[in-house]
């Protein structure tokens, strides 16, 4: 069995909290930064495992009020615990599954990302470049850049069906991230992926995350 993430782990973590009373319903939850110094994770770690949080139920990011535990967190209620049932599932389903789903997203983020998520978005592409160059870890930052995508896009219910097999995806990203040359073209993509979104060209944002995705799943049928 393939060792958690440290995504799948933090979001483990944070809703032990609410379970424990650590956390307790109505309260209100401590700041990104003071959650990533307390478990030594990343910020950006840490505020897409608050993201899946509140899509589960369990917290209310309010912009500009807070973070808070709801009065009723839905604990029990896990919109991936029917994918738990296909631990085995092969990464050419996941990344068919993507194939589905994330064009459209791309395209919708290029309509409706506000500016500041649109400088995000460049930044977390630059970032992985950089994190390329060096030879260092960008998973986490691969996360964030197709989830702020997804967020941007500003559609629920397909931001609901990404969120529901994040857990699947960062693992298949971690065995995607193995193949010859992918790491370089990843990296390439994202970036024009981010300048298609700035100058608010959907079509071509699509064709992109298209392309991102069928390289490698075309690369896994080799």
């Amino acid at each position: 069995m393939m060792k958690k993430t440290t995504f799948t782990m933090t979001i483990d973590v944070l809703k032990q909290k609410i379970i424990s009373g650590e956390w307790p319903p109505g309260s209100r939850i401590p700041t990104l930064q003071e959650i990533s110094k307390d478990l030594a994770v990343s910020v950006s770690t840490v505020r897409e495992a608050l993201r899946t949080l509140e899509s589960q139920g369990n917290v209310s990011i309010e912009h500009g009020r807070g973070m808070y535990v709801r009065n009723d967190p839905l604990l029990l209620e896990d919109p991936t615990a029917d994918l738990k049932e296909l631990g085995d599932v092969s990464l050419v389903k996941l990344l068919e599954a993507r194939l589905l789903i994330e064009p459209k997203l791309a395209a919708l983020s290029a309509e409706h990302a506000t500016r500041s998520q649109v400088k995000q978005l460049r930044a977390l592409a630059d970032s992985m470049v950089n994190q390329m160059e060096e030879g260092g870890p960008f998973l986490d930052t691969d996360l964030s850049f197709h989830s702020l995508i997804a967020e941007s896009a500003q559609h629920p219910v397909l931001l609901r069906m990404l969120e529901s097999i994040y857990p699947l995806l960062s693992e298949g990203r971690k065995q995607t991230n193995t193949l010859p040359h992918m790491r370089t073209k990843a990296s390439n993509y994202h970036i024009l992926i981010a300048i298609a979104i700035e100058e608010r060209h959907s079509e071509q944002a699509s064709q992109l995350m298209h392309s991102h995705i069928y390289d490698m799943l075309e690369a896994l049928k080799k």
